[in-house]
């Protein structure tokens, strides 16, 4: 950018949307055709069809939306993964296209990076930051879940937006019944899973293993736990409170600093200092050898009976609520 002398205008434009720009923005600013094809030969290129970065440099995640709006027309709104990942949905993937919607009597298509969706249900309640325009979290992760192959991948979106109050169950369903059949079932399924009260997909997966269980009673999923003094106790992933068993799933995911490990063993600790018997396991346990995390599991419930329940307050915790 340092090349060109930018009028002060167009250093505006350029910060606000992210260092990407229409030819006609470039021409309106007082640049000719000519101009802009010598620069494009030079340090700009063309990233979508009308859309010019002026660096050489790969797009930025906000650049990419930009570029995608711009070249879908004024009225694109940016959905699905790109949306969710902006709403800051951290298992939301970054995806390969920038899906958009559009008014469903435009004439736009997809080129490029960007994925053009026609739709006769332009969200309202459009999110606006600076130059990007994203569908609200119920309709971006709706038709996230619609477009995916990864039922994995939908659930644990799902859950996540419920669970860090992004959206609500209510909004989610509300989508499912207002959108498109086509590709629905994932969603449903994903709604399913977050409606059980588990706050991660792994924690979702350990539930409906132990639903299979003969013998175990019902496990509450992450309940409020205190003391009998009142002092709050961390909340386990899923607890037996019959005989005051708690079972954590400890992922790497959720681990990946220093800081999230030491949280994770002084919780374990305060639970041992309640009295509280503990098992940990991790998510590959539960997908690769399921049958031993639920004998493990029947077990220890088994080794213990409700005279060896520590003095704990157990209150259920519904959907969404931490």
């Amino acid at each position: 950018m340092a090349r060109y002398a930018f009028s002060p205008s167009l250093l505006a434009l350029l910060e606000r949307q992210h260092g990407v720009v229409t030819r006609e923005q470039l021409v309106a600013d007082g640049l000719s055709s000519a101009a802009v094809r010598r620069r494009l030969a030079g340090a700009w290129r063309l990233v979508a069809p009308g859309v010019v970065s002026v660096s050489r440099e790969p797009l930025t995640e906000d650049a990419r939306l930009v570029a995608a709006l711009l070249m879908a027309g004024p009225r694109a709104v940016v959905t699905g993964a790109a949306a969710a990942r902006r709403h800051g949905l951290t298992s939301a993937r970054r995806p390969e296209v920038v899906d958009v919607l559009v008014p469903v009597n435009q004439a736009s298509r997809s080129q490029a990076f960007v994925r053009v969706m026609r739709t006769r249900r332009m969200p309202d309640g459009t999110h606006h930051d600076g130059a990007i325009a994203l569908a609200p979290v119920a309709r971006a992760v709706g038709d996230l879940c619609r477009g995916s192959r990864d039922e994995r991948d939908a659930r644990a979106v799902v859950i996540e937006a419920v669970q860090r109050g992004r959206t609500s169950l209510d909004s989610l369903r509300h989508e499912l019944f207002a959108g498109p059949r086509r590709g629905s079932a994932l969603l449903r399924r994903a709604l399913d899973a977050a409606a059980t009260g588990a706050w991660s997909a792994p924690e979702h997966d350990l539930l409906v293993l132990l639903a299979t269980s003969s013998t175990l009673p019902r496990p509450w999923p992450n309940p409020r736990l205190t003391t009998v003094s009142g002092r709050r106790l961390p909340t386990p992933d899923a607890w037996f409170d019959d005989v005051g068993l708690a079972v954590q799933v400890h992922s790497r995911l959720h681990h990946s600093g220093a800081d999230d490990w030491d949280r994770t063993v002084r919780a374990d600790s305060a639970l041992a200092e309640a009295g509280v018997l503990r098992l940990s396991i991790t998510p590959h346990e539960i997908s690769a050898t399921p049958r031993d995390v639920l004998a493990r599991i029947e077990r220890l419930h088994a080794s213990r009976s409700p005279n060896d329940r520590p003095a704990v307050v157990m209150e259920p915790r519904g959907p969404g609520v931490r």
